[in-house]
């Protein structure tokens, strides 16, 4: 049956079950699907993808920084001749992006759930935005929901358009992990079971969610 161990912090990285160890407008003349329009931001996915351009996250194993660009049918991954033809430095599109990134967290309203005591379980950041998942490389997240949260946060981007946050000091991500990666499991856009902490030295990733197999 599935089963998961705790605490987070005493189990080597790799044991089955829960282990912790701004826009740019760019001009275009041509209308042609490959040619870079309006934002440039930031997708987290999960290493499973093939993209040209990318990094991987602070810590992780299995999720990378992706840089986006949209278009007129949605965002599409930069290839490297697109990004080298537009003289792209990784710098650049970060600021960019953070900015993308800042604006959301500022935008979208937070589900919160909370017990039976009303004591606040976790919160659930959804939205329609391709670049939701990079608000957990933004400061700001940590500080919008510090009050709610406290000073130390899990964040999981198990969907392109979903994410869940768990306060470290007395949370319950244990509880609520078996739930979150049959959720994974079934996403249309599945990113990554890896646990972000974010704290006041930045973010980082510092485990993976997984069940064990019987």
């Amino acid at each position: 049956m599935p089963a998961f161990s705790l605490p987070f912090f005493a189990i080597p990285r790799f044991y089955p079950a829960i282990v912790l160890a701004g826009s740019l407008v760019v001009a275009t003349t041509s209308s042609s699907e490959e040619e870079p329009a309006r934002r440039i931001g930031f997708i987290l996915e999960g290493a499973f993808e093939d993209h040209e351009i990318g990094r991987t996250a602070r810590g992780a194993e299995r999720t990378l920084i992706v840089p986006f660009y949209e278009w007129d049918y949605g965002v599409r991954a930069f290839t490297r001749e697109i990004w080298e033809e537009r003289g792209l430095e990784w710098d650049d599109a970060r600021g960019l992006a953070l900015a993308i990134a800042d604006g959301l967290v500022e935008s979208v309203e937070p589900e919160i759930v909370r017990d039976d005591r009303g004591i606040i379980q976790y919160l659930i950041l959804a939205d329609e935005s391709p670049f939701l998942t990079s608000t957990i490389l933004s400061p700001k997240l940590l500080e919008a929901y510090r009050d709610l949260l406290g000073d130390r946060v899990f964040a999981l981007p198990i969907d392109r358009n979903r994410i869940y946050l768990f306060p470290v000091t007395g949370g319950s991500l244990e509880d609520y992990g078996p739930s979150i990666v049959d959720e994974f499991r079934r996403a249309r856009l599945p990113v990554s079971l890896e646990v972000f902490l974010l704290d006041d030295e930045g973010y980082r990733v510092v485990g993976e969610l997984r069940r064990e197999e019987s």
